[in-house]
C-alpha cells in the first residue's frame, strides 16, 4: 500500500492542568524530564519537509503550558506546513487566541465530552473545566480562528452524543469529531467504559446518517468501520461515494496508522498512534524520514496480507483497516481483527452458517416451516435461520433451495451440451441460454469449451429444436452429449 505522511500527531509536553480519565498520556501537572527541545523539534520539522509536507497536530497533554508552542508554530508555518492545535481550551483568552492565529495555526480542537459542567467535569477531573473550555471557544471565535469540537464516546456519555452535537452547531465548530476509547494509559482503567460493539456500530451509523443534515463537518476517530458504514449506507442508497459527492471521506482511510499518520512523542519516541503504544523509532537518533520508511512495524501496517482474522479477509480493509489500537490494548496483538466490529466480511461463515448449510444439504424438513424446524435443532430462533440463508444466497453459497426430481421416471429425457463461446459474446449467449425452461444447470469453465449447460424435455426432438434456435440467435455452435445412463451421485459439501 502507497505510504505517504499526511498527518503527524506531535505531543510537545506531558503537563497538563487537567487530570482526566481516558488519558493517553498520563499527563500530569509538573515538571517533565527529557523532553524534546525547541531546537530539536525545529530541526526535525527540517527533516519532515524534506520527504512531505503533513499537517502537524501539536498536541499534549496541554501543548499551551510549552512556553516555546508560538515559536514552534511559526516556525512550521515559515516552512509551509499546516499548523493546527489539540487544547482542553481551559487556558485560553482572546490574547492568546489572536496569537495563535498570528503564528500560523490554522485550526483549534477542543474537547466536550458531556453536554453539561457536571458531566464534562466529572469525566475530565476537574470543577470548572466546562465553563473554561466555553470560555476558550468563545476566545477562538472573537479571534476568528476556526475550531472543532472532539468527544471521546463512553458508556456514560453515549447517551449525551446528541445533545453535545447540537451544542457544537450552536457554538458556531467547523467540525464535530468523535474518539471511541481505546482503554490505554489513564484510560485502560476504564475498559468497562468501552461501549459494545452494537453501540459501536450504532453510534457511527448515526454519526454517517449527519453528513449533509448538520451545519459542519462530521468525523470519527479510532473508528475505522464509520469509513466502512459510509459506504454501505451509500449502497443502500444506489450512490458512489466519490470525491464531488463526499469530499475528502471518499479518499480518507479509517485506520491511518502507519499508513498515512505517525505519533512523535514528548521525548522523541515514534508510534503508529498516539493510542498503539509500540515504539518504532526516535527521533533523537534517527531521521522521522528513515523510521517512516524503514520501521517494520510501519511496513506491517501497510501489508494487507499480515494482518489477521477477518481484518484480513474484509474487503473494507482499503478503506477501513480495523483499529490497530484497540487491537493491541484488548489483544495484545496489533495486527489481530477489530474486536468491536460487527461486521462479517464477504464471503465469511460462522459455525451458525455452516450448520445451517450442512442441514439445508442432508437434512432438510419436509414441513410447512422448515426453517423453524432447523431452529430447533440447532437452537436458533425461525427469523434469525431464515436471515442467514438470505444472506447465503445473496453471497454465492446457496444457489436454490428446491425439489430435485428424477426427469427420467417422470418421462423426460436429457442432455449435457458444451459450446465454445467467445469472451466478448458469453454474457449474449448465457442470456440466451438461460431464457430456455428446460435448462438446469448452466456453467462458465477454465477451458476452450468454456459454456456447459444441461437441458431436459419431454422428447429429444424438443431439445434439439431448441438447441437449433440457440444456434440460429448466437451463431454459437452446441455439441449436445445425451444422457444414456443415470447415475446419481449424492454430493454434500459438508463444512
Amino acid at each position: 500500500m502507497n505510504a505517504s505522511l499526511r498527518l503527524v500527531a506531535w505531543e510537545l509536553t506531558k503537563r497538563c492542568n487537567l487530570s482526566c480519565k481516558h488519558c493517553r498520556a498520563e499527563a500530569k501537572n509538573g515538571p517533565i524530564e527529557n523532553e524534546l527541545t525547541t531546537k530539536e523539534i525545529k530541526n526535525i520539522i527540517d527533516d519532515i519537509i524534506n520527504f512531505s509536507h503533513p499537517i502537524i497536530i501539536l498536541t499534549g497533554g496541554e501543548p499551551l503550558l510549552r512556553d516555546d508552542l508560538f515559536e514552534i508554530a511559526s516556525y512550521g508555518t515559515e516552512k509551509g506546513l499546516r499548523m493546527v492545535l489539540a487544547t482542553n481550551g481551559t487556558l485560553l483568552d482572546e490574547g492568546l487566541a489572536r496569537q495563535l492565529k498570528s503564528v500560523g495555526i490554522k485550526r483549534v480542537s477542543i474537547s466536550l465530552d458531556g453536554a453539561s459542567a457536571r458531566s464534562h467535569d466529572e469525566f475530565r477531573g476537574v470543577d470548572g473545566a466546562f465553563e473554561l473550555s466555553l470560555r476558550g471557544i468563545d476566545a477562538l471565535r472573537s479571534a476568528g480562528l476556526e475550531f472543532q469540537i472532539n468527544t471521546t464516546v463512553t458508556k456514560s456519555n453515549l447517551n449525551e452524543i446528541k445533545a453535545i452535537r447540537d451544542l457544537a452547531i450552536k457554538l458556531g465548530a467547523v467540525a464535530y469529531h468523535i474518539f471511541l476509547l481505546v482503554p490505554m494509559g489513564r484510560g485502560s482503567t476504564l475498559r468497562d467504559e468501552v461501549i459494545s460493539a452494537k453501540e459501536y456500530e450504532e453510534v457511527l451509523t448515526w454519526l454517517a446518517e449527519q453528513r449533509g443534515k448538520v451545519p459542519m463537518q462530521v468525523k470519527a476517530t479510532c473508528a475505522p468501520q464509520y469509513y466502512r458504514i459510509l459506504r454501505q449506507k451509500a449502497k443502500e442508497r444506489g450512490e458512489e461515494v466519490t470525491l464531488e459527492s463526499y469530499g475528502l471521506d471518499a479518499i480518507t482511510r479509517g485506520c491511518l496508522a502507519g499508513i498515512g499518520f505517525c505519533f512523535i512523542s514528548n521525548t522523541g519516541k515514534v508510534q503508529p498512534c498516539g493510542y498503539l503504544d509500540i515504539e518504532c523509532g526516535d527521533v533523537k537518533t534517527e531521521p522521522l524520514s528513515y523510521i517512516w520508511k524503514n520501521s517494520p512495524i510501519f511496513i506491517n501496517l501497510r501489508d494487507k496480507a499480515k494482518y489477521k482474522g477477518k481484518c484480513g479477509r474484509c474487503e473494507y480493509w482499503y478503506v477501513c483497516g480495523g483499529c490497530r489500537a484497540r487491537a493491541y490494548a484488548l489483544t495484545g496483538d496489533y495486527l489481530k481483527a477489530e474486536p468491536l466490529c460487527l461486521y462479517r466480511p464477504k464471503g465469511e461463515l460462522d459455525k451458525e452458517d455452516r450448520a445451517i448449510l450442512n442441514e439445508i444439504q442432508s437434512n432438510f424438513p419436509i414441513t410447512s416451516r422448515p426453517y423453524s424446524k432447523i431452529g430447533e435443532r440447532l437452537h436458533l430462533t425461525e427469523d434469525n435461520v431464515l436471515k442467514r440463508v438470505k444472506r447465503l444466497k445473496k453471497d454465492g453459497y446457496i444457489r436454490r433451495i428446491g425439489a430435485n426430481f428424477d426427469s427420467d421416471k417422470l418421462g423426460f429425457v436429457s442432455t449435457l451440451c458444451a459450446a465454445r463461446v467467445p469472451r466478448q459474446k458469453i454474457k449474449e449467449f448465457v442470456k440466451v441460454v438461460n431464457s430456455y425452461k428446460g435448462v438446469t444447470h448452466n456453467y462458465q469453465r477454465d477451458d476452450n469449451f468454456n459454456i456447459w449447460f444441461t437441458f431436459i424435455a419431454p422428447t429429444m426432438a424438443d431439445i434439439e429444436k431448441a438447441l437449433e434456435e440457440i444456434k440460429k440467435k448466437t451463431d454459437i455452435e452446441i455439441y449436445s452429449f445425451p444422457a444414456t445412463e443415470i447415475f446419481k451421485i449424492d454430493v454434500k459439501f459438508p463444512l
